[in-house]
């Protein structure tokens, strides 16, 4: 007696050998402030991440005050390999996005 795959059954068989292994997120990601500027060091891992701060700036005769989120450039984790952020204004947070 044969036995036949049901439709579902037949489509994760297929589709289960077009999957890739799953990416490791970047690790080992560590941060400093240096002055106005947030850097980002991420040594293991597959995957890019960047740096981000977000800064306050006051302006104009009322005071007004502006917030702004500056991202630095993607980079790869690796040895020698960071991204830094820099704000023009009073920074306020930073920290780290994975993509």
């Amino acid at each position: 007696m044969k036995r036949l795959l049901t439709a579902p059954a037949t489509v994760a068989l297929v589709l289960g050998a077009f999957a890739t292994p799953a990416a490791a997120a970047p690790s080992g990601c560590t941060g400093r402030h240096e002055y106005k500027t947030y850097i980002v060091a991420c040594t293991t891992g597959d995957g890019a991440y960047r740096a981000w701060i977000t800064c306050m700036s006051f302006a104009g005769p009322g005071g007004m005050v502006w917030r702004s989120t500056t991202y630095g450039p993607w980079a790869a984790p690796g040895p020698g390999s960071n991204s830094a952020a820099t704000c023009g204004g009073t920074p306020l947070t930073a920290g780290t996005q994975f993509g």
